[in-house]
């Protein structure tokens, strides 16, 4: 373990834009601010402030780092906006002009019970049941990049409150002007029907995946389709991932009307020929003459948001900061795990998805390692200085 003494440069040009979003000049929170990041990319451990303490300068002490986190003197979701639009505008464009949205919900869980949003859910119906908190997650992706862009905290006693976050994520995102095509893909959860007329009326795309308890206009339901449908009249049909690794699936696409949705593409979709009606997926969108490959090599794109969040939890220690009783904490403690993945890509994004996979963890160890190199040629430029004193003292 080694502590620092100092910013380095190139951090400090990094967040010095967003400076104006932390009020308070007494406190120095956004001094505070950039050691906090620093210390969350170079904790290995759970992430705890007190655990934190160790990177930074002995007079930087825990009680000014809580004291920040508990602050209301900075707004969270303008820093995350302000920061996530920098790096939409300064990472490379793609060749087709096509940006993914893609959302998706993850729970934190945690041992006392006077957590301000904490809830008792379970996943499903054979899993057990645990008490946490719940976020919703958008991510921007394309090419290589996976770039969080935005993440807020669910409220339990609002009902339907991940689709009402979601929208508010959709209309406050600022596009960069390189976008000619915006698709936004997520699970069944999120397929509520002001969310796809939001995005049709902003002119986007999305592939979402649907509950079967959907309704065509004529009264009757998909899950009838997709119980009756004979397997003959599937057929074999070849997606992509994101990465170019090919997958089979036996598809049935089929242009319909759904009740309170209008005119879509309706995709139903299972891994083997024999499978039955319980394990086909149905998949819509709003794109007219696709066909059924294309649709699920866009709904592949969602995959990148479960890769996210893992990175968040595991390299930069979402939710695990220890501050309760009041919401607003909640909220901005998880909002800084995103701001210290944006820095890292605001560093090093642009040469680290040159010709590899993207992974937090690289952007991690190469920062780590950029760290103890200026540490150690800072401590040589101090002791030549001493150096040349005592010689001239000579």
């Amino acid at each position: 373990m080694w502590t620092l003494t100092c910013i380095p440069v190139n951090v400090y040009h990094a967040l010095y834009p967003f400076k104006p979003v932390f009020r308070c000049t007494q406190a120095r929170h956004f001094w505070v601010f950039c050691w906090l990041l620093m210390a969350l990319i170079l904790d290995n451990g759970k992430g705890r402030l007190k655990d934190l303490c160790r990177y930074l300068p002995p007079k930087l002490r825990y009680w000014t780092l809580m004291r920040m986190v508990r602050s209301g003197q900075w707004d969270a979701s303008v820093l995350v906006s302000e920061m996530s639009r920098d790096v939409l505008n300064w990472l490379p464009a793609p060749a087709d002009g096509v940006i993914h949205f893609n959302a998706d919900k993850t729970r934190k869980d945690k041992c006392g019970r006077q957590h301000p949003l904490g809830l008792v859910t379970r996943d499903s119906q054979h899993s057990p049941y645990c008490f946490g908190f719940e976020m919703v997650v958008l991510i921007a992706s394309w090419d290589r990049y996976r770039i969080p862009i935005d993440l807020k905290v669910m409220d339990p006693k609002i009902k339907g409150h991940q689709n009402i976050l979601f929208r508010q994520m959709l209309e406050t995102v600022h596009l960069p002007s390189w976008v000619r095509q915006v698709v936004v893909s997520g699970d069944a959860g999120f397929a509520a029907n002001p969310t796809l007329k939001l995005i049709e009326k902003k002119g986007g795309t999305y592939v979402f995946a649907m509950a079967r308890n959907r309704k065509f206009t004529n009264g009757k339901y998909v899950s009838d389709l997709m119980r009756h449908l004979p397997k003959s009249s599937y057929r074999r049909q070849a997606t992509y991932k994101p990465d170019g690794r090919r997958c089979d699936y036996w598809v049935f696409e089929k242009r319909a009307t759904l009740h309170n949705l209008g005119d879509v593409t309706m995709v139903l979709s299972k891994k083997r020929r024999n499978a039955g009606p319980n394990q086909v997926r149905l998949f819509v969108t709003n794109l007219k003459d696709v066909k059924a490959s294309t649709v699920l090599s866009l709904y592949a794109w969602r995959w990148g948001v479960e890769v996210t969040i893992k990175e968040l939890k595991g390299g930069l220690h979402l939710g695990q900061m220890q501050v309760t009783r009041e919401a607003g904490r909640v909220a901005r403690s998880v909002t800084l795990s995103v701001c210290a993945y944006l820095l890292l890509i605001r560093l090093y994004g642009r040469e680290e998805a040159s010709g590899q996979p993207w992974s937090l963890f690289r952007l991690k160890e190469r920062f780590q390692a950029d760290l103890m190199r200026q540490e150690i040629d800072r401590t040589e430029r101090k002791w030549q200085r001493k150096l040349k004193q005592y010689e001239d003292a000579a």
